[in-house]
């Protein structure tokens, strides 16, 4: 070493300690701006589920029993005939008038249309019993077809409340039981049903293939209805991937054919997801306008999840526009209803939406709309404080830098059984 130089000071040295520090400092930075940058597009993908409440195109299967049997279809014909016209009470006090004579293959059947009925509703939990009954009473008939229905019905349910294994399980065995009786109009419903539950797993590349297939059997039997729903199906599986074009496209399609054949529930649901995507888009008016025809149609035939999933979307859009005390009342039966049904996607953003009410309104204020829209003093006391309860796990709200109502992130999920 240099005499002159001083130790623990060679040029060399403090060469090499720059170029460390000046590395350290460079990925640091790139992994802090990498680090923002996440936590800028996870806000943007949970405001958008946030700020809207998007609907599967579910279907229900109905089921009349063996066509070849006549007798056993007109004991419930009156029945029949009211569900087509949407009159679901009147509906349900004949399907229950048959069964107090009906037996063997007839209640099975009977029992499948009373749930569906209660399913349009919003009476999950009862139409859930009906269906699980249905299914019990046609196994020892070898009935594969009533077995298949119910089935399919108990899975759509299932899938309403988020228990999402069940209902893969549910709809992969009505899938099979449809396709052994030779049913390709009920395997084209299992297998849309099947892959809208794949896709609320994120496994996209099987949701596809699900509906690309019920498409091609709808196609293939001449179901306009289902091609509609495979289309919308389709569409939403687009959008989850981030390709809302061609998303908008779809339900575009979905929304034509659903027209034409006059499927009021396929159009309903297109109605909802077109006008979560004008609104994820920027377009809340355009977004109002959609929601509002859905609302319409869905009290037309009296389909209450698209009733209270409309009131929900109508109401996050007014809070956007800062028309806060208009919105309590949508939001509030809105909320009502999903908490009760026990519905998984729904609650989080009508909630969402209360919060931003009562942030703008004052607790005072708040608790006055939420009577004046009919909330029983148990129901108001009860909305207040889980806003208070979600406030106090998120301690980060105030400073508007993190969502306090956004859930972590699920796992990507592989194919069923990976």
């Amino acid at each position: 070493m240099d005499v002159n130089t001083v130790q623990g000071n060679d040029p060399a040295a403090l060469l090499l300690i720059g170029a460390v520090v000046a590395l350290i400092v460079v990925v640091g930075g790139t992994a802090l701006l990498r680090r923002r940058r996440s936590l800028r597009l996870r806000r943007a993908w949970v405001d958008k589920r946030l700020d809207v409440i998007s609907r599967d195109f579910d279907r229900i299967a109905e089921y009349a029993g063996d066509p070849r049997k006549p007798d056993e279809w007109g004991s419930f014909d009156l029945g029949l005939k009211a569900t087509a016209a949407c009159r679901w009470s009147e509906a349900r006090e004949h399907f229950e008038q048959a069964q107090t004579d009906g037996a063997g293959t007839r209640l099975s059947p009977l029992l499948n249309q009373v749930g569906v009925c209660l399913y349009m509703q919003g009476r999950f939990d009862e139409a859930l019993k009906q269906f699980q009954e249905s299914d019990r009473l046609a196994g020892p008939l070898a009935d594969k077809r009533g077995r298949a229905s119910a089935l399919n019905n108990i899975g759509v349910i299932r899938h309403h409340g988020g228990e999402l294994a069940l209902a893969l399980k549910d709809l992969t065995d009505a899938g099979a039981l449809a396709r052994e009786a030779g049913d390709q109009f009920l395997e084209g419903i299992c297998l849309g049903n099947l892959g809208n539950v794949l896709r609320s797993r994120r496994d996209y590349l099987a949701a596809l293939k699900a509906h690309d297939e019920a498409l091609g059997l709808a196609r293939q039997v001449g179901d306009k209805a289902g091609m509609a729903t495979a289309q919308g199906n389709i569409a939403t599986v687009l959008h989850d991937k981030g390709e809302s074009d061609k998303a908008l496209d779809g339900y575009a399609r979905a929304l034509e054919t659903a027209r034409k054949v006059g499927y009021k529930l396929g159009t309903i649901v297109a109605l909802c997801n077109v006008g979560c995507l004008y609104r994820e888009q920027g377009d809340p008016d355009r977004s109002l306008k959609s929601h509002e025809a859905g609302l319409a149609l869905s009290h037309e035939i009296g389909y209450r999840l698209g009733v209270v999933t409309e009131l929900g979307n109508i109401g996050l859009i007014l809070t956007g526009k800062h028309q806060h005390e208009r919105a309590v009342a949508y939001l509030a039966e809105s909320l009502a209803f999903f908490t009760a049904a026990g519905v998984a996607n729904g609650p989080r953003q009508a909630l969402y939406g209360l919060s931003r009410c009562d942030d703008e309104l004052g607790r005072e204020r708040m608790q006055a709309l939420l009577r004046n829209a009919g909330q029983p003093e148990e129901s108001v006391a009860d909305v207040l404080d889980r806003i208070d309860q979600i406030r106090a796990r998120r301690p980060r709200q105030a400073d508007r830098r993190r969502n306090p109502f956004a859930p972590p992130l699920a796992p990507a999920l592989g194919p069923a059984g990976a």
